[in-house]
C-alpha cells in the first residue's frame, strides 16, 4: 500500500534505460508524474580496446572473483554480452547493484552489510579471506569512480585487476524541463549520485526553495551539500526503491504540519 504523499508531485528522473523505465513506473502507481530526463548516460572509455581484453578474460574464466560498484556496469557487461562463468562469484557494492546483476540472470555471491559503499565493500569481503585462497579478482567501474576497492584489495595483498568499463558523460536537459525546474514546476528532484548533482548545477543553477530535492544516500547528501542544494531527505540504505517508499510516506506528514 502506498502512502499517497507523492500522488500529484512531478518528480524529476535523472537516469533513463532499464532503471529510468522502472522508477518511472514505480513513480506513476504512487500518482507521481515522473519527468524522465537523463543528466548523465554512459560512453565508450577511452580506452576499447582494454575494456574488451578484460571483458574477454573475465568470459574465459580468469578471474574468480567480480566485482561491480554500480547499476551502470552490470549494463556495461550486458550490453557487450559478456558471459560470466560460473567459476566466477560475483561480489555487488550494494542491494540496488545487486538486484541488477541478479535481473542480468547472474548469482550474487557477496553484498556488505549495512549502507552501500565501496569501503564497506571491500572491508567486509577481505575480513574473512586470504590472498591465497581467492584467486585473482576483477573490479569494473566507471572512469570517475574512486579506484576505492581495487586500492584496498591491493593492499592487502589480494590479486586484482581493474576494467575501466565506460566513461559517465553529461546529457542537455530539454529546454523545457529545465525551464519547469528553474520554476519549480517539477517539485521533486532525485539525486542519484554527483554526477547528476554536478550536471544540475551546471545546467539549472539553483533550485527554487519549494524543490523537495531527495537524494539517494548520505554519500550523495554530503555531495549535493557541497555543490549547493539544499537536500530535505535522505535515504539511509542507497536505494532507489527505498528512497521512492520514503518520500510517499513523509511528504504527506510534512504538509499537514
Amino acid at each position: 500500500m502506498t502512502g499517497g504523499g507523492l500522488r500529484g508531485a512531478r518528480v524529476l528522473v535523472p537516469r533513463a534505460g532499464a532503471w529510468g523505465e522502472r522508477v518511472r513506473a514505480d513513480l506513476n502507481s504512487r500518482g507521481a508524474e515522473a519527468v524522465l530526463a537523463p543528466l548523465i548516460s554512459s560512453a565508450p572509455p577511452r580506452d576499447t580496446a582494454a575494456r574488451d581484453s578484460a571483458f574477454a578474460a573475465l568470459a574465459d574464466g580468469a578471474y574468480a572473483w567480480l566485482f561491480v560498484t554500480s547499476a551502470a556496469s552490470v549494463e556495461q557487461l550486458r550490453q557487450h554480452d559478456v558471459a560470466i562463468p560460473a567459476t566466477t562469484r560475483i561480489a555487488a557494492v550494494g542491494r540496488a547493484t545487486a538486484r541488477a546483476v541478479a535481473d542480468a540472470g547472474w548469482d550474487v555471491d557477496f553484498v556488505p552489510a549495512g549502507a552501500s559503499s565501496a569501503t564497506a565493500l571491500a572491508a567486509q569481503w577481505c575480513a574473512d579471506r586470504l590472498p591465497a585462497a581467492t584467486g585473482r579478482a576483477l573490479v569494473v567501474r566507471s572512469d570517475l569512480a574512486q579506484a576505492v576497492v581495487s586500492d584496498e584489495l591491493e593492499v592487502r595483498g589480494f590479486a586484482v585487476d581493474v576494467c575501466i568499463a565506460y566513461r559517465t558523460v553529461g546529457v542537455d536537459l530539454d529546454p523545457a524541463v529545465a525551464e519547469d525546474l528553474g520554476s519549480g514546476d517539477i517539485g521533486v528532484v532525485l539525486l542519484t549520485s554527483l554526477s547528476v548533482g554536478r550536471e544540475l548545477r551546471r545546467q539549472v543553477g539553483t533550485l527554487p526553495a519549494s524543490t523537495l530535492v531527495a537524494s539517494i544516500g548520505p554519500g550523495t547528501t554530503r555531495d549535493a551539500s557541497a555543490l549547493g542544494f539544499a537536500v530535505g531527505h535522505t535515504a539511509q540504505s542507497q536505494s532507489i526503491d527505498a528512497l521512492i517508499a520514503e518520500l510517499d510516506a513523509r511528504v504527506p506528514l510534512e504538509k499537514s504540519s
